[in-house]
């Protein structure tokens, strides 16, 4: 039996800043050799090696990570069989291969300890779902998929595969959120956040609110309803992305986030009242209940799908369309939250490339250079003397690019070309240049 928890012979990962441990997805850099497994895997199935092919598949999506002792992925080849445990943030999926079939499943929840109306819903959710199925087997909620390989390719366990672990992650967080923890099953692979990270991420959060209140001072009764819903939108985008909430409170964070852009027919003081409220609950919050919504885990697909630079540069050049307009109206205090606002929404939405998810997190940093320097990392900007770091920043632009510049011959290092005269300005010349990437392959 050949076991492969990590293939770290065929790692040969590019030389540039570890990928950053923030936000949602995946905390890590892809195989550097994907594309090359992901074609052998094709040539296998092609040739009727199915089990082969089924091996280079899945060692295309180990990707580079130190950060936990147990692997995303873990892979056992034998004479007749593969077998593979993979995690999903708080899913567990273990899988049989064959030469016939791909047979896989999560197991969710005592079935016997829940609601009738959870049932129900577990029902009405295998009408949304394309490849896998809830079902109840021995008092179990399991969601399972089963691939007949007669005309199998790497696109089609690819899709089921992500299908089921993003569905079986959402489903225990959904759970977790509303009803017993004790209810859901497998999930020893979770890993606790230290109590004294707990603490300093509370009274982030707790710093972080009172500060947007005071700033909004004076604000709350003119007419600057635009500048107060940026303000809370970027705060709550800054907790969800810095301090990687789950459970009730990601939920509640991704409902007034998304409620805010969703409903039309809604007033904007209104939209920012609701906002309000809950920042109160925020701040109302104890340190007991806020631990209780932190864990940690690995990850094995991204649960954005990748965008189009197009849309990237798009929502980049309507915003700062946004920041001239504030300019013009003499609003000076709405446009540092502007640009700290765009990154972190950028963030949020979009399933990015590794190199531009970390120019843009390079940018969260710098805004958030006090939040970084108390993790122990140098911060990249300093609010007392207002110096950047200009050469650490400059390293980790190039570290940023300079990897892909072989597949990209138009992506280049632009880290000449940001203007540090201020953070207005620093933040202007820096998404200029994001927006005009160039990430055509050669």
């Amino acid at each position: 039996m050949k076991v492969f928890e990590s293939i770290r012979s065929w790692f040969n990962p590019p030389p540039m800043h570890e990928a950053p441990q923030y936000g949602r997805g995946i905390h890590a850099l892809p195989n550097p050799k994907e594309q090359e497994l992901f074609d052998e895997a094709s040539e296998g199935f092609i040739h009727g090696d199915t089990l082969l092919g089924y091996e280079r598949f899945l060692s295309s999506l180990l990707h580079c990570n130190g950060t936990f002792a147990q692997p995303h992925l873990s892979i056992e080849v034998e004479k007749d069989s593969i077998r593979f445990t993979l995690i999903q943030g708080y899913a567990l999926i273990r899988g049989t291969i064959t030469s016939e079939s791909l047979q896989a499943h999560a197991d969710i929840a005592h079935s016997k300890a829940l609601h009738v109306a959870m049932k129900r819903r577990f029902l009405e959710r295998n009408f949304q779902l394309t490849y896998c199925r809830f079902s109840d087997t021995d008092r179990v909620v399991r969601l399972s998929v089963r691939l007949n390989n007669a005309t199998v390719t790497p696109q089609k366990i690819f899709f089921p595969l992500r299908e089921i672990a993003l569905n079986a992650d959402y489903e225990k967080e959904f759970i977790a959120s509303e009803f017993e923890e004790s209810l859901l099953l497998d999930c020893t692979h979770i890993i606790p956040i230290e109590a004294e990270k707990t603490k300093r991420y509370f009274e982030c959060m707790k710093h972080w609110i009172a500060q947007t209140r005071q700033s909004l001072v004076g604000l709350l009764s003119n007419d600057n309803t635009g500048m107060v819903s940026f303000s809370y939108l970027a705060l709550l985008l800054q907790i969800d992305y810095l301090l990687l909430p789950h459970k009730k409170m990601a939920k509640n964070i991704s409902e007034k986030i998304n409620g805010y852009f969703m409903d039309d027919e809604k007033l904007t003081e209104d939209k920012n009242a609701e906002l309000e409220k809950y920042l109160g609950e925020l701040e109302a919050m104890s340190l007991e209940e806020f631990s209780s919504q932190l864990y940690d885990s690995a990850y094995t697909f991204s649960p954005f799908d990748q965008a189009m630079h197009d849309e990237i540069a798009s929502f980049i050049d309507e915003s700062l369309g946004k920041v001239r307009w504030y300019k013009n109206n003499r609003s000076n205090y709405v446009i540092s939250v502007i640009y700290r606002y765009i990154s972190l929404y950028i963030l949020y939405n979009y399933g990015l490339h590794p190199s531009l998810r970390a120019l843009l997190h390079l940018h969260v940093e710098v805004y958030a250079a006090d939040f970084f320097k108390e993790q122990g990392d140098t911060p990249l900007y300093d609010f007392e003397t207002r110096q950047f770091q200009k050469n650490l920043i400059s390293n980790r632009i190039a570290e940023a690019i300079e990897p892909y510049t072989g597949r990209y011959k138009g992506l280049r290092n632009f880290s000449d070309s940001v203007n540090y005269s201020d953070l207005d300005h620093f933040s202007q010349s820096f998404y200029l240049q994001i927006k005009n990437l160039d990430f055509t392959e050669s």
